[in-house]
């Protein structure tokens, strides 16, 4: 895991993330949250099974749920490359779900995630999490 910061997307697989959100929402000035978790599991980056444990699927979860914060927060998201992205459509189930998936790497459920056990013990990370679970709650 290359990682710089608290944040999934100050790592390479989130910036992966974001790449492939790039990729996604070119020539596409909106965005629903339902369309966008179908299309990361299409790509290989989400499991269909939620509960499943995976490095990968535990940031790409992580890493979109801090997109969309930014966007809670400020109205866009902060990235140039998604300059041309003004919106991020979501029902509250998807909200719901996004939410869920970001919970279950906080909580570790399993027991065995290997990206909570990379950060057990960081706060700064921990208290990021809690921050994005909140955001993300207060949509719901």
């Amino acid at each position: 895991m290359g990682s710089w910061g608290k944040a999934s997307l100050e790592s390479d697989e989130g910036l992966d993330v974001l790449d492939e959100l790039v990729e996604y929402a070119t020539d596409r000035k909106s965005v629903k949250l339902k369309e966008l978790l179908a299309h990361y599991r299409e790509v290989g980056f989400l499991s269909e099974d939620p509960e499943e444990e995976e490095f990968l699927y535990d940031n790409t979860a992580i890493a979109l749920a801090e997109i969309v914060c930014a966007y809670i927060e400020d109205g866009k998201t902060e990235y140039e490359e998604l300059s041309g992205l003004e919106e991020i459509v979501w029902e509250t189930e998807d909200l719901l779900a996004l939410k869920q998936l970001v919970q279950q790497v906080l909580d570790n459920k399993g027991g065995e995630r290997e990206l909570y056990e990379l950060r057990d013990g960081d706060s700064d990370w921990i208290q990021h999490m809690e921050n994005v679970l909140r955001i993300l709650s207060k949509r719901l």
